[in-house]
């Protein structure tokens, strides 16, 4: 399974790099999943922006209010209102009608998406408001499964990165030797802040 050679290999490379909090975490723990969302390309991203700058228990009770809403859409006209009664500031409630509206977007499939490049891929997705880097970075996780991604822009990795590597700086060069196993290094950062 893929998911066993990425922690085997994440483990090989913590241990030559004298990476040794991290190489101890990873023999505590087990290989991960990367589990996609089952969501099409639209909605998914609609949870993308739901969830940016909050926390993870605050954007689930917002997206469980603001998804009914999104799945059952036929009115633009109170769609606003709708989402911003179920949550999400005007802003926020915007960026999600712009993607619902995107025929574009929804047209596409993941199987269309996985035949893109990296850049065509977040040229897409940036071309949308309220979508950026971050939002690229999840969706390239958790819609397409690309196994090689570390989202250093967030938070969750970002601290983890202080725990374990705190003597390094935190850039893409610093992840490079964990390639092309970042989403599963990605992962188990996250799993080692709950």
């Amino acid at each position: 399974m893929e998911s066993d050679e990425a922690y085997e290999a994440l483990l090989k490379t913590a241990i030559e790099k004298n990476f040794n909090l991290f190489a101890e975490y990873l023999k505590n723990s087990e290989p991960i999943e990367i589990n996609l969302t089952p969501l099409p390309l639209v909605e998914y991203l609609s949870s993308v922006v739901v969830s940016q700058q909050l926390s993870t228990k605050a954007a689930k009770t917002i997206w469980s209010r603001a998804y009914p809403i999104i799945n059952a859409h036929t009115n633009y006209q109170n769609l606003e209102t709708e989402l911003r009664s179920a949550g999400l500031s005007k802003s926020k409630a915007n960026y999600v009608i712009g993607l619902i509206k995107n025929l574009n977007l929804s047209s596409l499939k993941r199987s269309d998406l996985k035949e893109l490049s990296n850049i065509e891929f977040e040229e897409l997705l940036i071309s949308n408001k309220g979508i950026g880097p971050w939002s690229v970075h999840m969706t390239r996780i958790f819609f397409l499964g690309d196994r090689d991604v570390i989202p250093i822009n967030d938070l969750g990795i970002k601290h983890a990165h202080e725990y374990f590597f705190s003597e390094h700086e935190m850039t893409e060069k610093f992840y490079e030797p964990f390639g092309p196993w970042r989403t599963y290094l990605s992962l188990l950062m996250w799993k080692s802040l709950s």
